[in-house]
Formats: C-alpha cells, sequence, structure tokens
C-alpha cells in the first residue's frame, strides 16, 4: 500500500462530530465534485465519484445536515447522486454556505471554514477527493490536484493560513497545489488529524536524518550506525508519544531532561549524550533513563 493509500484509509476512518466540520466537509465535496448552474438551480445538481465512499458520506452529509436524500446509482466505475428539485439544491448549498453571494476569488466560504477545526475538516475532505503524497523515504512533496483554478487558489490560501507557503502549478489541464517541505507536511497531516501516519512520516524523516548524519560524520561502523539510528527513532517516538498524549508533563525531570537531550541530539550515541549532561552523564545512565521512556510511553 501506498503511503498516500495508507493517510486516506486513516483519513476516512476520521468522522467529524461537529455541525460547522460536516458543514465545510459538504461544502469541499459541492466545490470538488458536483456539477449545477449557479444561475439556474432549477436544473438540479449531480454529484459524481469513482469512490463509494464519497457517495456514502455524500449522501449522508445531505440528509444529516438538510433532512433530504439523493438517489445512488451507477456501478463500481462511477457512482452519481441526482438531485432535481431546485429547492432541495437550494437548500444543500445554503447548509454548506455555498449559495450566499460572498465576495471571494474562490468557492471556499471565509464563513464556512471560520473556525480551525473547520479548515481541517475542509482540507482532510479535499486529500480524500484528490491529495497526493510522495514515499517520504524518496522525497517529501503533497498535492491537491483541482479541475478550477479557483478553487486550487483557495486550497491553497487555506493550507497557507497555517503558515505553509503552498504554491500552484498547472500541468495537464489541472491546477495543483504543492508543498515540498518536510515539516509544514506534517503539520497539515496533523490539521487534517493524520496522526498515525503523521508519526510514521516523523519516523521516516528522524531515520533519514539520522542516517545522513551518521553518514556525512562516518565515525562509526555501518553495524553501529543501524543500532543508533534504531534506537533514537525508538526514543524520540515515545517522547513525542508521551508529548500527545500528555503524560511528558508528568515525567520526573531527569527523565524530562534526558528526552529533550535526545529530541535535540537525535545522532549521538549514548555515550556523546551523556557528556551534554552537567555533571556528566556515563552511556549506561543515558541508557536507563530512555529505556524508563520507553517502557513507560509502552504502557497504555
Amino acid at each position: 500500500m501506498s503511503f498516500t493509500s495508507e493517510i486516506k484509509e486513516e483519513l476516512f476512518e476520521k468522522v467529524n462530530t461537529k455541525s460547522c466540520c460536516k458543514r465545510a466537509e459538504l461544502a469541499c465535496y459541492i466545490n470538488c465534485l458536483c456539477a449545477y448552474d449557479t444561475d439556474n438551480i432549477r436544473r438540479g445538481m449531480v454529484f459524481v465519484c469513482e469512490d463509494k465512499r464519497h457517495a456514502e458520506r455524500f449522501a449522508f452529509l445531505t440528509e444529516e445536515l438538510t433532512g433530504l436524500k439523493g438517489e445512488l446509482c451507477g456501478n463500481k466505475n462511477r457512482l452519481s447522486i441526482k438531485i432535481t428539485d431546485s429547492g432541495a439544491v437550494l437548500k444543500i448549498l445554503s447548509a454548506a454556505g455555498s449559495f450566499q453571494g460572498f465576495d471571494s476569488d474562490s468557492p471556499i466560504n471565509p464563513k464556512t471554514v471560520k473556525k480551525d477545526c473547520c479548515k481541517g475538516a475542509y482540507l482532510r475532505t479535499a486529500f480524500l477527493i484528490n491529495g497526493f503524497v510522495t514515499d517520504p523515504e524518496k522525497n517529501y512533496h503533497m498535492e491537491f490536484s483541482d479541475r478550477e483554478y479557483s478553487h486550487a487558489y483557495g486550497l491553497k490560501s487555506l493550507i497557507n493560513r497555517f503558515g505553509a507557503s503552498a504554491k500552484i502549478i498547472e500541468r495537464k489541464n489541472r491546477y495543483v497545489v504543492y508543498i515540498k517541505d518536510s515539516e509544514q507536511i506534517s503539520d497539515l497531516l496533523g490539521i487534517m488529524s493524520a496522526h498515525l501516519s503523521l508519526l510514521n512520516l516523523e519516523s521516516i524523516k528522524v531515520y533519514k536524518e539520522v542516517r545522513n548524519n551518521i553518514n556525512r560524520k562516518n565515525n562509526c561502523e555501518t553495524s553501529n550506525i543501524a543500532k543508533t539510528i534504531k534506537a533514537s527513532v525508538r526514543e524520540q517516538n515515545a517522547v513525542k508519544s508521551l508529548t500527545a498524549s500528555g503524560r511528558f508533563k508528568t515525567l520526573p525531570p531527569k527523565l524530562k531532561t534526558a528526552a529533550e537531550a535526545r529530541l535535540e541530539n537525535p545522532d549521538l550515541s549514548y555515550a556523546e549524550l551523556g557528556k551534554l549532561f552537567d555533571p556528566p552523564l556515563g552511556k549506561s545512565g543515558i541508557y536507563h533513563r530512555l529505556q524508563k521512556i520507553i517502557q513507560i510511553a509502552e504502557k497504555q
């Protein structure tokens, strides 16, 4: 399974519980997968996709937010939901904030994505529809492909509100919003609530960083390099897990200090790491502290 597929499998399991986030999700589906005439909504609306999960989610959202049910038809390769009643179309658009006449360069209504949680819900849905991430073992690249420039521009602006530097290029009659910075990709995975994929990416990043640093220093044999990398990745993941769960702040001071030293110096051996302390710690001392952190992190 590709890294992109792993992310999407995780995101499909995420269920928005807030009404505001459901509206943002519905708005994204409308902007990405629905066709309707803004000047004549009496012509109805049609939702088209290739993944049954999208169709089921769209049908659920429309019923949840408007009480309306759409008829699903098609085959396994192309599914559609048609809504022919103009009143129903207007009700759906209004529920998603997509038919309010707001003045914007993008179809994304600022009011629909006013909260950070709603921004995350919108971006999560956009990624599920047209998102892609390269294998981080090779390089760092995340993108969202879109048929309309105005929506791509809106996605870029939405992403950049979180401090990223997304850009747009045109590729084969599509507009691609992309990010190449590994830290920004990690941040965006967190914003979209892809926490397991985020930890996976961080592990790969740490592995690559440690491997590259150790190779540049060339100060130990290949077997020791592998052991240092494996231990460092495991220790850093333990610290990040404790931080994410809020348990890091409950650690004794000596364990916190050891954890912070490891995060700041991922490529150092135990002996080198111990020398940073005042008074210095021996190889055994720093090893046992980091092992204790791992044991605590692995306890549920």
